[in-house]
């Protein structure tokens, strides 16, 4: 359902693209404004990090889509060295797009790993890595191990963190899950993702084992991997949220916050108390910022039950219009 979900959101899944963008540049110390961003969905290429980023990331997300609506898997060294060939289109790097650096030393700014000399041979590695941990561990985990070994291998001159955060990506949307956003734009943010990736490599920071995939697991298990795994874990959730309250519109229509504190009887500001609890899911606008809820929503507390009913009613058939309909009031208030 929710990737269905995905594929009818349009304006969702745009808005998604552009946070995505914004952030993932961020943390690499470009910062896109919005006007480059709405020049990039007009077809009018800005800068070429932020063209490159966006088109690249809507590729990418469409394929985890698509292969997880057919049940392939396409994370292989082609798709990874495509995923850096299209970030460096016709930038500085044009000649190095998707060439891993083979024989080159390479440092990661601020961090203790370095990235072994034999790139593409742990390229491959990794490959076989992200499979195991996806079938043997929890999800979190294997994601947050899964990007801490890209990033330690940093296989790439540059873009590193841009190529594995859109693979962290595939294997998110892979898996059933909206895409997350690593959040970049503050310092306090920034500082928080490269110190979590830093626990998390910590039994890569005395050398790389050889590129075998369980002694890769080995060390990763040395790691301290939890903090990552809850950034990851709290980005997740926030995209969650949005999916669960559209998806309810199968059955019923959002509502203004003043219509679902009426149907529960409660004051508005009741509400709001149980949103920053996590008890009542909302869905917001990428813009407007504009919360709609659903009594359904309201995932219940000690004192309160939820209010789900025992049997869902059929399927609206026009709840796929509905969706549409609802993401042209937010994010064209104007229209």
């Amino acid at each position: 359902m929710k990737l269905d979900l995905i594929q009818v959101a349009n304006e969702e899944w745009l808005y998604m693209l552009q946070e995505d963008t914004r952030h993932s540049l961020a943390i690499e110390g470009y910062f896109a404004d919005e006007r480059e961003l709405r020049q990039v969905l007009r077809g009018r290429k800005g800068s070429a990090e932020v063209f490159n980023y966006f088109r690249t990331a809507q590729f990418v997300y469409e394929q985890a889509l698509q292969d997880a609506q057919e049940g392939v898997w396409h994370l292989d060294l082609a798709f990874i060295n495509n995923i850096h060939g299209q970030l460096f289109r016709e930038t500085h790097l044009e000649r190095e797009r998707g060439r891993p650096a083979d024989g080159l030393e390479r440092r990661i700014q601020g961090a203790k790993v370095i990235p072994p000399l034999e790139a593409t041979e742990y390229l491959r590695a990794f490959v076989r890595v992200a499979r195991l941990l996806l079938e043997e561990r929890e999800f979190l985990e294997a994601i947050a191990k899964i990007h801490t070994l890209f990033e330690a291998i940093h296989p790439y001159r540059d873009g590193n963190g841009r190529v594995g955060r859109l693979l962290l990506n595939y294997l998110v949307i892979h898996q059933g899950f909206p895409p997350l956003v690593v959040k970049g734009l503050n310092e306090a943010d920034r500082k928080r993702y490269y110190q979590a990736l830093e626990g998390a490599d910590r039994g890569l920071q005395a050398g790389f084992p050889p590129p075998d995939p369980q002694a890769l697991i080995r060390s990763l298990d040395q790691g301290d991997w939890v903090a990552l795994a809850s950034l990851l874990g709290e980005s997740l959730l926030a995209r969650l949220e949005k999916a669960v309250a559209l998806a309810l519109m199968q059955w019923q229509d959002l509502k203004p916050l003043d219509g679902v504190a009426q149907d529960l009887g409660v004051p508005r500001p009741q509400l709001y108390v149980w949103v920053n609890r996590g008890r009542l899911l909302v869905y917001r606008s990428g813009r407007q910022k504009r919360p709609f809820s659903h009594p359904w929503l309201f995932l219940g507390t000690r004192e309160r039950p939820a209010v789900l009913p025992s049997q869902l009613p059929p399927p609206r058939p026009d709840w796929r219009e509905r969706v549409a309909e609802l993401q042209r009031l937010l994010f064209h208030p104007d229209l």
